[in-house]
């Protein structure tokens, strides 16, 4: 009999697992059976071969554990193809730390008031003393007040003099801004193109210079210059004395999402979306157009969907409703539409964030809860896709829905933390 082993890989979210086997099977991975979750059981089970290579994979829905049973060789050319495991938790920070941290206002009140209390009673005993001395005693005195009073004056007028004086060496010419060197390693030649292109389109001045080995780019955009070079071996140096310019170009060139393609379909939208969603999005729209044959084109919904997901919990959390899952933040009314609870419109002024809100939220409910959840209702209608033409369709109209009413939040005015 041959000898199996098992891979364990906690933590694990559904959109992960789908997405892999969705991997897999573009790779050959051929899924021979599948058992779902019932009502006595909570774990999904899968069996996939891959030439001689045979595996069954268990999903704890609950625990959100991914297991796999298979022969040692064969889990060594599986682990490759498991992409959430090089993603690890990220540890908490240590207790002690945090208390400390959150102790240090109140033992410095303490040792202020145990200060005070000490220089009172220092104080206490020197008028005491005071008082004990004789007549000829007072003018010496007021004598050593007057002169301790002259000595702290010229101390402070001299200590006042040396800060300003700091300040002013300090202090940053007004018409030269600080000038910024940043490098940036293996971006490639075709990727900075379409960046340097992308600006030039926008408004930005370019002016480019070749050599052999080195390409040189001068951006100008109204008093902000930069200065990009790209050498042979990938590494971009960007070289610029404003903070504006220099920041834009370096965001897209560290993106990992496919900013060509998001350019394409949602351009509008990319200022408010962040660099996950824009890797899931970006990511859904090339798989589902390089995909093979499958028998259930559904799965391929559920990163834009992740990337819808994020969207809306960003856009919440940028007027302070924080709820932990996005449905939280929801009604539904008699009719069955959805809108945000009564108690975010009192306290939101605008009337046309309110809106963008409820159709983004009502397109990822049609979506995701519809395409991407079994049905156990007692009819079982089927809810896969299984014309590759019809995915592309419900793709094409969740990425309109996000750029129709990004535009909408443009016209208001309407901005996110990190926007870009």
């Amino acid at each position: 009999m041959a000898k199996t082993e098992r891979l364990r890989i906690d933590g694990v979210d559904a959109f992960s697992v789908s997405a892999f086997f969705v991997a897999i099977e573009s790779r050959g991975y051929e899924r021979k059976k599948f058992t779902p979750t019932s009502i006595i059981s909570h774990l999904e089970i899968y069996q996939y071969a891959s030439g001689a290579d045979k595996f069954t994979f268990v999903y704890d829905t609950v625990a959100k554990i991914l297991t796999v049973d298979g022969s040692p060789d064969a889990l060594e050319r599986l682990k490759p193809l498991l992409p959430f495991q090089k993603l690890p938790a990220k540890p908490p920070a240590p207790k002690q730390t945090q208390n400390t941290t959150a102790n240090r206002p109140k033992e410095r009140v303490k040792e202020q008031q145990q200060s005070g209390k000490e220089q009172t009673k220092v104080g206490k005993a020197q008028t005491k003393t005071v008082k004990e001395q004789p007549q000829g005693g007072k003018a010496q005195t007021k004598s050593g007040q007057n002169t301790a009073k002259r000595q702290k004056t010229e101390k402070t007028e001299s200590h006042q003099k040396a800060n300003i004086g700091q300040k002013k060496e300090n202090r940053p010419s007004k018409g030269k801004p600080q000038e910024k060197t940043i490098t940036i390693k293996n971006v490639g030649a075709k990727r900075l193109e379409w960046v340097i292109k992308d600006l030039g389109e926008s408004g930005v001045k370019v002016r480019t210079t070749r050599q052999e080995k080195v390409v040189d780019y001068s951006l100008t955009r109204g008093k902000d210059v930069l200065e990009v070079r790209r050498e042979e071996g990938g590494a971009i140096t960007l070289k610029g004395g404003g903070s504006g310019l220099l920041t834009d170009v370096k965001t897209q060139l560290e993106s990992k999402s496919n900013l060509k393609l998001l350019k394409k379909y949602v351009p509008t939208a990319l200022r408010y979306l962040s660099e996950s969603s824009k890797i899931d999005l970006s990511n859904g729209i090339s798989d589902l157009s390089n995909i093979g044959r499958l028998s259930d084109y559904s799965v391929m919904l559920m990163t834009p969907c992740r990337a819808l997901e994020k969207f809306i919990y960003d856009l919440e959390h940028a007027q302070n409703i924080n709820v932990k899952m996005i449905g939280q933040a929801y009604e539904k009314d008699d009719s069955g539409k959805y809108s945000l609870k009564k108690g975010y419109l009192k306290r939101i002024r605008s009337v046309i964030y309110p809106e963008v809100m409820a159709a983004l939220y009502t397109e990822y409910f049609a979506t995701r809860n519809f395409y991407l959840h079994s049905d156990n209702s007692a009819d079982s209608k089927p809810r896969g896709i299984s014309d590759k033409a019809e995915a592309q369709r419900i793709l094409d109209r969740l990425l309109s829905v996000i750029e129709y009413n990004s535009i909408k939040l443009g016209e208001i005015g309407f901005t996110v933390e990190g926007e870009q």
